[in-house]
């Protein structure tokens, strides 16, 4: 098996979006999802799952319709998913501190760094930043 990839809300949403003006960002994150799933890499969070499904269904230009969030939502479900706990929490609130990130960041930096990722793909994060042993890539630049 090769390293874990942590996926973060933004590679789920370009994958749905059907704006004309999102193709490249759709095409890319379309490939990352079938890549780490086909290759058991994919990691993501309860709290992915939750921001997919509200960006998803109310903030983009055309939304899904709940039905079609639950689809896409039980596709996406046989990543591995970290559930948080207190004590995951604890931990990204001193990664916040120590990092100087925001705390839904944190959030999913932790996450990461609980199982395991050396990448997490985000739009979110500075592309290259450096988290402990794990690396940050904006696939999309």
């Amino acid at each position: 098996m090769s390293d874990k990839i942590f996926l973060d809300t933004n590679i789920f949403i370009y994958s749905i979006d059907s704006s004309p003006r999102e193709k490249r960002k759709r095409d890319i994150a379309r490939g990352i999802i079938k890549e780490n799933i086909r290759n058991e890499t994919g990691v993501i969070s309860i709290q992915v799952l939750q921001e997919f499904y509200q960006v998803s269904t109310h903030k983009i230009k055309v939304p899904l319709s709940i039905e079609e969030a639950l689809e896409f939502l039980h596709y996406v479900a046989i990543l591995e998913t970290v559930k948080p706990d207190f004590a995951l929490i604890v931990a990204a609130i001193l990664l916040q501190k120590k990092h100087n990130v925001s705390f839904w960041d944190a959030l999913i930096l932790q996450a990461a760094k609980t199982v395991g990722c050396m990448v997490v793909y985000s739009e979110d994060l500075k592309d290259e930043m450096r988290i402990e042993n794990m690396t940050v890539k904006n696939p999309f630049i």
